[in-house]
C-alpha cells in the first residue's frame, strides 16, 4: 500500500486522498470563482461545504465543532471597483488572530444544565457565528475547512457578522 491508496475509500468531494492531511488553517476555497462564493456568503459557502459531511459524524458529550472564519483575499474600497489585497502577512496575523466559527454541530448535552454549570437557558443554534478564545478548544481539518472543537462553556459569545471581530 502507498500512501496515496484510500483505507476506507474515496474521499467525499472529489478531493485529494492527502487532502486532510493538513491541519493548520487555509482557505476554505480551492479555486478563485470559490473565493468569490466564500466572499460574498462565508456562511452559506461553509454549511453548504460542511452538507457533505455532517451525517458522517457525531458529535458527543458537550462538544461543539465550529468551522473557522477566514478572511476574504481582499475588500472592495466602495463603489470604485478597486480591490485592497491582504497581503501574506495580515493574512497570517488574521489566522492567528482568528477567533471567530461557524457552528456547525453540537452534541447532546451542550448547553444543558447539569450540578456543575447553569446555562439559564443561553444556547446556540447550527448556523451561528460564535467568539471563542484562540487558545480554546482542538484544530482540525476536513477538506479545507478548519474545524475547531470546543466545550460549550469556551463560546464566550454569539457574533452577528464574523468581520467585526479581529
Amino acid at each position: 500500500m502507498t500512501l496515496t491508496e484510500p483505507i476506507y475509500g474515496p474521499p467525499l468531494g472529489g478531493a485529494s486522498h492527502l487532502g486532510t492531511i493538513h491541519q493548520a488553517p487555509m482557505p476554505p476555497w480551492r479555486t478563485p470563482e470559490e473565493a468569490i462564493e466564500y466572499k460574498e456568503d462565508p456562511k452559506g459557502f461553509l454549511l453548504d461545504r460542511w452538507e457533505l459531511y455532517k451525517d458522517q459524524v457525531e458529535v458527543m458529550h458537550n462538544w461543539v465543532i465550529t468551522l473557522t472564519y477566514y478572511l476574504p483575499d481582499y475588500e472592495e474600497i466602495g463603489t470604485t471597483g478597486f480591490k485592497l489585497y491582504r497581503s501574506d502577512k495580515q493574512h497570517d496575523e488574521a489566522l492567528w488572530q482568528g477567533k471567530v466559527g461557524l457552528v456547525v454541530a453540537k452534541g447532546p448535552l451542550a448547553f444543558v444544565d447539569d450540578e456543575h454549570v447553569q446555562f439559564r437557558g443561553q444556547n446556540i443554534e447550527i448556523g451561528q457565528w460564535v467568539l471563542y478564545d484562540i487558545m480554546e478548544g482542538r484544530q482540525f481539518t476536513v477538506e479545507r475547512m478548519h474545524c475547531r472543537r470546543l466545550k460549550d462553556t469556551q463560546i464566550v459569545m454569539k457574533v452577528r457578522d464574523p468581520r467585526l471581530i479581529y
